[in-house]
């Protein structure tokens, strides 16, 4: 095909990955894109085949994306927090102070990592609760079940 260059297809896909990369925050894809654009750069270096080509993109991304995920990502999070934890128990134990809902001023929440859950007193026994809960009040947080937050009230 005239005019065609594998070079300039590993680049324009190397600069999509990177672009979508600011949708994403995670570094995956920035590093696959860079990935791309070496590949794009052992193309004009070396003539390479397709199986080339390929053998370099994934030599390449199995080396770049690891870093990105353990070793770049890392520096741009906030220290403290455990991303995609929150249901998993890292946060049970810890105080909340109640807030209400942005969009239902009637619902209460507590803030977990910056994110609003629903709440629902439980007691002792994980059982639901009539206790009494206000927005301003400290409750301690037991578990999730589901969205929803199980609290206990605090003293």
């Amino acid at each position: 095909m005239e005019g065609f260059s594998p070079a300039w297809a590993w680049a324009v896909i190397g600069l999509l990955l990177a672009l979508s990369e600011l949708l994403t925050g995670a570094f995956v894809l920035l590093a696959l894109g860079i990935a791309a654009l070496l590949t794009a750069l052992a193309v004009v270096v070396v003539d390479l085949s397709l199986t080339g080509q390929l053998i370099v993109m994934g030599v390449a991304s199995g080396i770049l994306v690891p870093l990105a995920i353990y070793k770049i990502r890392p520096m741009f999070s906030p220290k403290g927090v455990k991303y995609g934890t929150t249901g998993a128990g890292a946060e049970t134990g810890k105080r909340y102070r109640v807030e209400t809902m942005n969009f239902d001023q009637s619902i209460n929440a507590i803030k977990v990592n910056g994110d609003l859950y629903r709440i629902q007193p439980v007691d002792d026994a994980g059982k639901p609760s009539e206790a009494s809960i206000s927005p301003g009040d400290l409750v301690m947080l037991m578990r999730f079940d589901g969205t929803l937050a199980l609290v206990q009230p605090t003293d």
